[in-house]
């Protein structure tokens, strides 16, 4: 006798062993596609040379065709080729795209540009297409209704491969970018790009070899064009026909199409109302990888022991989501759901509002970060940088367009910053408060002329004395203002050689593990005034050098420093390095090394971006799990793929926003973008809300129609999804 028992039932239904081929698939291919993306800001901007806006703009232009791409991938999969040959298919593309843009990325190779956006185009394509049909493919795998439960811990374990993948990939690719040097670069992108390919081709073949463990469907013909056609038709009708009325305006294609088509048709609709505010949820999620991305590049990494790269603090999301998605799913969605609380409409609203409140905090963060950003003058301004070189305290007063004279004094071997000059001629006065400065009289203790500003620029003002004649003279050299994109440390230096007999040589910087040469040439015309030169300014890293110089015959003598500096990270720096000013000393007394701090170093922690990873992530839980959930088991059964695709169709809109604010640049402050966008997500939610409250569960139909009378106990059948299995 056959046992009607739901639970004998269910343990005669062993897990499916095939949907472990399609998690370990799916580990790899997110490795590939994650350890890719982690970097791929970066590459955007210091490789190919895009400015942060452009970069961003080019970044989620990507993301965008990745996730509108599902749409054709769900057509393919449900109407031509099926699952099982979607995904290997265009999982092959997918792989030469990330071969191309490996090879892109080798200096003098390929054109550049070009080849790295092509490659990325046949990613997009390529993870795009395949993004719908895995996770539906994987849920075939399971008989419904008996292993719901089942089914529910597969899309977790599912959503756990991405964020292993995620994780280890965000860890490796930055120490391949970063800490490895190829091609004659202090990088290797190539590399960095080039193991996610090789990741890619590990996912096809794992996938391939489960092929004899699958169950897959045939095909049900074009869905979409018959939904076309249906609602073309439906539409027609119901203008045409004035006098006939239905309850519903695609009741009136019911003559000509089928009734259940119809039903399918009306309940992916009463879903995609729901998916109307969802892109502003991932506007806002997806820019980790941009905003956030460059966010990092501008805080201090160091831990002590080691530092964190910008590009690794993103592997707090993987990290956290492995360790609390369990967590959600055992314990707290348990204790909500006994109290009649978190459905899935109320997790996907819950999970926006964090995500508002967590760009709310990375604006807080932004705020305090751009008091360590480069000031640049505006338009028609300009800033100089007076630097007293002499052992004694100098009187300075200058006037500039449309301003009165100012006064002020710069004390013994200082400098003091003056924003916010009109350019054009400065006309400006300095006085010696005593012709004896020092052990040097000076024959004329006063300087008067013109020093020329340029707009939107900084310059050096070096005061100094030449031959018993105080002297004043503007550097030609800009002030190294902005940041390296690196993160690292800039440095260049202003050596005033006065009467050496030096022409040419090199500063030297040395720690005890490097050694930093910065060359000179006394003919350089880096400023007005005769021998008095500057250095190109390098990226160093961060640590405590001494400084060596030239003696006065050219040559170096290792054990006698001329001073030391420190630099941190994000700073940038003008060290001024003199000897003796009296041509008759031996010593160096009134010599110097002045340590300047022309842009402050990166002084906020990148550990303070954790508390918005945390709460971006918590709401990733319950917002993006729970959706991808929901568009499964709320779709028709012959338009899962279809409704999957629409969800993810979400993400490209929401990239097209960030893109589209981006590329407008009407927002100064990247703080006040951030805070823009909290405040849309507020808006949105209020939406979402409204729709929620409105839309009725499937399974809510479904038990509408239980309590009504029947002959018979209803038995659960065998997925008719898993009817007919077809050779591949």
């Amino acid at each position: 006798m056959v046992s009607r028992d739901p639970e004998d039932q269910l343990k005669k239904l062993k897990y499916p062993k095939s949907v472990f081929f399609i998690i370990i698939n799916e580990f790899c291919e997110r490795f590939s596609y994650y350890g890719m993306k982690t970097v791929l800001g970066l590459y955007f901007r210091n490789i190919l040379l895009y400015d942060e806006s452009e970069s961003t703009v080019y970044y989620h232009l990507f993301s965008m065709l990745c996730y509108f791409t599902p749409v054709f991938g769900a057509i393919l999969a449900d109407t031509y080729l099926g699952k099982f040959k979607t995904i290997l298919y265009l999982s092959i593309l997918y792989a030469c795209g990330n071969i191309i843009l490996s090879v892109a990325s080798i200096p003098n190779t390929l054109p550049q540009k070009e080849f790295s956006l092509l490659g990325l185009f046949i990613i997009g394509v390529g993870t795009g297409g395949i993004k719908p049909c895995v996770s539906a493919f994987g849920g075939e795998q399971f008989v419904r209704p008996q292993q719901d439960k089942q089914l529910e811990q597969f899309f977790s374990y599912f959503y756990i491969s991405i964020n292993a993948g995620s994780l280890l990939s965000t860890l490796l690719t930055p120490i391949l970018r970063e800490d490895v040097q190829c091609f004659g670069q202090n990088s290797c992108f190539p590399l960095a790009f080039g193991v996610p390919a090789v990741l890619m081709i590990v996912a096809i073949a794992v996938f391939f070899f489960g092929k004899w463990n699958y169950k897959m469907r045939p095909t049900e013909g074009n869905i979409m064009v018959d939904v076309s056609k249906c609602v073309t038709y439906a539409i027609g009708r119901k203008f045409k026909s004035k006098e006939e009325t239905h309850d519903h305006w695609l009741d009136f294609a019911s003559d000509k199409f089928d009734k259940q088509l119809i039903k399918d048709i009306k309940q992916v609709m009463h879903v995609l109302v729901l998916y109307l505010p969802i892109p502003i949820f991932w506007a806002l999620y997806d820019q980790q990888g941009s905003r956030w991305l460059f966010q990092a590049t501008r805080m201090d990494g160091s831990l002590g022991f080691m530092s964190v790269k910008p590009d690794q603090i993103g592997i707090v999301n993987p990290l956290l989501i492995i360790a609390i998605t369990p967590l959600f799913n055992s314990l707290i969605y348990p204790c909500f759901k006994k109290c009649g609380l978190l459905t899935p409409l109320q997790r996907i609203g819950t999970g926006g509002m964090l995500i508002g409140i967590s760009f709310v905090i990375s604006g807080i963060v932004e705020l305090n970060l751009e008091k360590t950003y480069p000031r640049i003058p505006a338009a028609g301004l300009t800033q100089l940088n007076f630097v007293n070189t002499l052992p004694c305290p100098v009187d300075i007063s200058y006037v500039h367009t449309n301003h009165p004279e100012k006064w002020f004094e710069i004390n013994a071997k200082s400098f003091t910053f003056e924003r916010d000059l009109s350019d054009g001629p400065i006309q400006v006065k300095a006085n010696l408060l005593s012709p004896t400065c020092g052990n040097v009289n000076f024959s004329t203790p006063e300087w008067i002329g013109t020093i020329d500003g340029v707009g939107t620029k900084a310059f050096s003002v070096i005061i100094t004395g030449r031959n018993g004649k105080l002297e004043v003279a503007r550097m030609n050299t800009e002030e190294p203002l902005d940041k390296a994109n690196s993160g690292q440390p800039r440095v260049g230096f202003i050596l005033n050689l006065h009467d050496d007999l030096v022409d040419q040589g090199n500063i030297t910087l040395k720690s005890k593990d490097r050694i930093i040469h910065f060359p000179f040439l006394a003919s350089n015309n880096s400023s007005m005034l005769e021998r008095l030169v500057s250095t190109d300014v390098l990226e160093v890293v961060v640590g405590t050098y001494e400084v060596f110089i030239p003696r006065k015959d050219g040559k170096i003598n290792t054990d006698d420093p001329a001073g030391t500096i420190t630099v941190l990270q994000g700073g940038c720096y003008t060290v001024i390095v003199q000897r003796s000013l009296n041509p008759l000393s031996a010593q160096n007394e009134d010599g110097l090394v002045m340590q300047i701090e022309v842009t402050p170093y990166s002084s906020v922690h990148m550990m303070w971006l954790l508390p918005q990873y945390f709460i971006i992530t918590a709401g990733e839980v319950m917002f993006s799990v729970t959706g991808l959930q929901f568009s499964f088991t709320q779709a028709p059964e012959r338009m899962q793929s279809v409704m999957q695709a629409a969800w993810l169709l979400n993400v490209a809109f929401g990239n097209l926003i960030v893109t589209v604010v981006a590329k407008a640049k009407l927002i100064p402050r990247q703080s006040m973008e951030f805070f823009l966008f909290s405040g849309l997500i507020a808006l949105d939610i209020i939406l979402f809300v409204i729709l929620a409250l409105r839309y009725k569960y499937v399974e809510d139909e479904k038990e509408d129609k239980e309590k009504l009378p029947t002959s018979t106990a209803i038995e659960g059948t065998d997925n008719q999804a898993f009817a007919s299995e077809t050779a591949i």
